[in-house]
């Protein structure tokens, strides 16, 4: 089967990680990855952490109010997008979908976590805390690390197609 179909049939949400850190090879490939996604006019409106720091990634943990909160990956993406852009959001999701697909197919586990979105709607001196640009706004993140489980596949719905 081909490599990328592959990944794609494989990736799942990891809620479960290895004390193994991430090395910055990988690092590098991911965030090359991101860079590479499709966005509307070429405008590339977005912007992230990379959040490895213990002390960060408590600060984010500590307003969540869960220890838990980011499943003890040892990476945390936080995803920004600039609101005058003309498909922020959209194109800002396509970056996190080749992060997520291109750890599945460096065997890294990821999970999308919204609640941050909420941290940084509610705690905006978070923006400044993470050196965050004016005019970003926060849209979630990613925890990315070694999984230490297996999932199988979720049954995925059949009814959502309509053929002409």
């Amino acid at each position: 089967m081909n490599q990328v179909i592959e990944v794609l049939k494989n990736r799942r949400s990891i809620r479960r990680y290895k004390e193994e850190p991430i090395s910055s090879e990988q690092i590098e490939q991911l965030k090359e990855l991101m860079v590479l996604a499709p966005s509307a006019m070429n405008e590339q409106p977005w912007y992230f952490a990379f959040v490895q720091n213990f002390e960060k990634k408590y600060e984010l943990c500590h307003l969540s109010g869960s220890e838990e909160a980011f499943y003890g990956a040892p990476l945390i993406v936080l995803a920004f997008y600039r609101k005058a852009a003309l498909t922020p959001v959209v194109d800002t999701t396509f970056a996190l979908s080749n992060l997520m697909n291109g750890a599945t197919a460096l065997g890294l586990g990821t999970c999308f976590i919204y609640n941050i979105k909420g941290l940084f709607d509610e705690h905006e001196e978070l923006y400044s805390s993470f050196n965050i640009p004016e005019g970003y706004v926060c849209l979630g993140g990613v925890c990315v690390g070694v999984p230490d489980e297996e999932k199988e596949a979720p049954e995925r719905k059949q009814d959502v197609f309509i053929d002409f």
